[in-house]
């Protein structure tokens, strides 16, 4: 249940954009035509879950026997929450959210900041889990509730076989920036700044204009926030990190780009063409490959898009397998979005892909090479 008191509205990114959307509509755009088809049930050869609250980031399990999601609060305008798909029987159990954060209370931040206090609400965008040194897994999540601030949670499993979570830490961010995504990495982590939440106005007309309106931070406790070079560009949106931090992945989603960083030696490796690339995870199944979520995206349908509820999003998408290696890559799904679309996030259990939206109440289940051409 989303606690409405418990939320901090983010109004002005999204009055912008409806304000834009509605001017494009004005000038004589339509949408497109719902199908004529029930949208919470199987189609062509396509299986949705309903019952999620705009399910925008996914990861696979430790075992494999569940999808964790974000279920996005829409950048901060309502509550949202962590939950898991069950892999046996599809059903919904919720982990984490605004009602529930004070039963799972850490007796003491012993991850993060140790000043930054658990958060009163929360309103989850992406995340990242990974396995920590001691062999503890650590989920970390952009939260846009309480200023914008990265959660650091520890994901475990009881003598049940149920997977619960602990909030562990945080850290508040120290400007005005407006985070998307999140990476681990082995003294801290990276998160993309989309743009300034003190000047949105000013950050629409430069991703308009296709001018730089953000970039990659990385933290260590130590240090706290540092810039990682070459990471400028139109809406960073999903990025991924190696553990060591040594590269970097950042989607450039305004330039429909995919930036490849070395840290190290601050130079840009490669920039690979990918038509809005939302989220990229690592592939939990083969060594050195990352699936990208990308969707075509315009103006003309953001109003509705932007609203979340149970409305499909109709815009095409293309889940793309990336190696990191040779930088090679390959469609694993592509859809017209008629039945599911606006894809944001993947991943890979067996020869099905699921994949989750910013907007809608569904997640997709979709057989490896679904609509595609060789």
């Amino acid at each position: 249940m989303i606690n409405s008191n418990q939320v901090k509205p983010r109004h002005r990114l999204l009055s912008l954009i409806a304000a834009v959307s509605i001017w494009v509509f004005l000038l004589g755009c339509q949408s497109d035509s719902a199908p004529s088809v029930d949208l919470c049930m199987p189609f062509d050869g396509l299986t949705p879950i309903c019952g999620f609250q705009s399910p925008e980031d996914l990861a696979v399990l430790p075992d494999n026997s569940g999808i964790l999601i974000s279920e996005f609060g829409q950048m901060g305008d309502i509550a949202g929450q962590l939950s898991i798909l069950s892999i046996a029987d599809n059903s919904r159990s919720v982990l984490y959210s605004s009602a529930s954060h004070r039963q799972s209370r850490s007796a003491m931040p012993i991850w993060g900041d140790p000043s930054c206090p658990e958060p009163q609400s929360f309103s989850p965008h992406g995340f990242d889990l990974t396995q920590r040194p001691s062999g503890r897994w650590q989920l970390l999540v952009v939260n846009h509730s309480d200023h914008e601030r990265v959660e650091f949670f520890e994901l475990d499993k009881d003598t049940a076989d149920h997977w619960s979570v602990t909030w562990r830490g945080c850290v508040q961010s120290e400007d005005d920036s407006i985070y998307n995504d999140v990476a681990s990495v082995n003294d801290g982590f990276v998160v993309s700044r989309m743009m300034s939440n003190e000047n949105t106005g000013l950050a629409m007309v430069n991703y308009l204009l296709g001018r730089d309106t953000g970039y990659v931070w990385r933290w260590h406790l130590a240090s706290g926030f540092q810039p990682v070079e070459n990471t400028e560009g139109v809406m960073p949106n999903g990025v991924v990190a190696t553990k060591t931090g040594s590269k970097v992945f950042v989607n450039l989603y305004g330039e429909d780009k995919v930036r490849v960083v070395d840290t190290k030696n601050k130079a840009v490796l490669a920039e690979l063409d990918i038509i809005s690339a939302d989220n990229t995870n690592w592939d939990v199944s083969q060594k050195n490959k990352l699936i990208v979520a990308s969707h075509e995206f315009n103006f003309r349908s953001m109003t509705n898009c932007m609203t979340g509820g149970d409305n499909n999003c109709q815009q095409p998408f293309e889940i793309i397998e990336l190696d990191t290696v040779n930088y090679s890559q390959r469609s694993l799904v592509v859809s017209d979005g008629q039945f599911f679309g606006a894809a944001t996030s993947a991943v890979r259990i067996g020869s099905n892909m699921y994949i989750g939206s910013f907007s809608g109440n569904r997640i997709l289940i979709a057989p490896v090479g679904y609509g595609v051409v060789e």
